[in-house]
């Protein structure tokens, strides 16, 4: 699970720590008080509440965002003056079993930033605040639906989403010219884009794209991994075999990278920075290390919707804010986690790096649309219109890194290992089962 952590916030977090240090947002979202299923304990709100101290913790934003999220929070008390901000920022290869350890000693904290997996494995658990249950319309009402609903299981939903990374496409000008293939008639689904894929490697010795990683190319393509109502596996089917086996066949042929680890970000990168791949999908804030590292790579980066499956959604990684059941201040910690989610911080922070709102209102703004010159800018446009189509793909149940990381480990060895693909899906089957039933049990 740890290893998993690290991919899934790594693209995230690189955001954080290339940017410049911010100076505050300048202004908050309004709420209510929270509904009235909010924990017994809690206060309202207001210069004459009860004094009530929050701990909040964040994932690797320290040093580089020390001076915005301490001006969030100056603001915050100020507005709110019975309580105080207590802020931690963690690693976050550590704020999982610091999580769980301060839960079970007594000392939980009360609002956490956490990746969506995560949050569903802690969920699962009962370890979090249902926000349908115990935050007010209002508070819930002002995020981009598909993104809310990642946290969501069943009726619940147990977290905010805060900062996205909607996936883009970074294409190489000079290979598809040497190719001569057009970016503007390119197939935009990745079976599609085989036939381009011959020309790229036969005109260029460039591969034309890494497929993404075998868990999200099925979500891509509408393979049901579990069934309705997440009691098994449902993707060994025939339609699975022939989805893999067609890209087995181009990976035989070396068309299409067959060593790489499928959707691997830094193998990614060090091909496309050395002209051995055309294209990577990642998030904008990809762009200051590529230019860091291969300057004459990013003069000739373009910037496209990404390929995707025969659905016709894209990923959008996404980081959230969740209220721990076991803290002693639920509704103050819910009016806290919705204001840091608000739409003007969200805008703010997103003005300072290279990462995407997830409210309706900030996502938006003027502000994307409004530089259409710089590589950046360009970056910001296409991210507001791939956020339309996209999701962080989630079961919908706890225990999904474990699952993500057993479906995946079919795609290595079919590909890599040149395991039978009806072997492997069998194999994965039975380990997600597995899996499942150790949930349930």
């Amino acid at each position: 699970m740890k290893k998993f952590w690290k991919r899934a916030a790594a693209g995230l977090c690189a955001a954080a720590l290339a940017a410049t240090a911010l100076t505050g947002c300048g202004g908050g979202q309004e709420t209510s008080t929270a509904a009235s299923g909010a924990a017994s304990g809690s206060t309202a709100s207001g210069s004459e509440a009860e004094p009530v101290t929050l701990e909040f913790w964040t994932i690797a934003l320290q040093p580089t965002f020390t001076d915005f999220l301490n001006g969030l929070i100056d603001k915050y008390e100020q507005e709110n003056p019975n309580v105080t901000i207590n802020w931690v920022d963690l690693p976050y290869d550590s704020i999982q079993q610091k999580l769980v350890t301060a839960t079970a000693g007594g000392t939980s904290p009360d609002v956490v930033n956490l990746n969506t997996q995560m949050t569903l494995t802690l969920a699962g658990k009962g370890a979090l605040v249902d926000l349908e249950k115990e935050a007010t319309e209002e508070q819930k009402s002002v995020y981009i639906p598909s993104l809310y609903d990642s946290a969501r299981i069943g009726d619940s939903v147990y977290a905010f989403p805060w900062y996205a990374s909607p996936n883009i496409m970074f294409y190489n000008k000079a290979l598809f010219e040497q190719a001569g293939l057009d970016i503007e008639t390119l197939p935009t689904q990745y079976r599609e884009a085989f036939d381009a894929a011959k020309t790229m490697k036969e005109k260029t010795g460039a591969y034309l794209y890494n497929p993404p990683e075998f868990f999200n190319l099925m979500f891509e393509e509408g393979v049901s991994i579990l069934n309705e109502d997440n009691t098994a596996a449902a993707f060994n089917t025939q339609d699975t075999v022939d989805l893999l086996n067609s890209f087995k066949e181009l990976t035989d042929q070396d068309i299409l990278p067959k060593n790489s680890k499928w959707g691997d970000w830094d193998t990614e990168l060090k091909l496309f920075e050395t002209g051995q791949l055309a294209i990577v999908s990642s998030s904008g804030s990809s762009l200051s290390r590529i230019k860091d590292e291969a300057p004459d790579v990013y003069e000739n980066i373009g910037v496209a919707a990404p390929l995707t499956g025969s659905e016709g959604f894209s990923r959008n990684a996404l980081m959230n804010l969740v209220v721990p059941e076991a803290s002693k201040h639920h509704e103050e910690a819910i009016k806290f986690a919705a204001y840091i989610t608000g739409d003007e911080c969200q805008l703010e922070f997103c003005k300072q790096t290279a990462i995407f709102p997830s409210t309706i209102k900030a996502s938006q703004d003027e502000y994307f649309l409004s530089d259409s010159e710089t590589l950046e800018g360009q970056a910001r446009i296409m991210s507001v219109e791939v956020s339309e189509t996209s999701k962080d793909y989630s079961l919908g149940t706890a225990g999904q890194s474990e699952i993500q990381d057993a479906v995946n480990q079919i795609q290595e060895a079919v590909i890599q290992n040149g395991t039978d693909t009806q072997t492997a899906l069998d194999n994965g089957e039975k380990a997600v089962n597995d899996i499942l039933a150790q949930s349930a049990g």
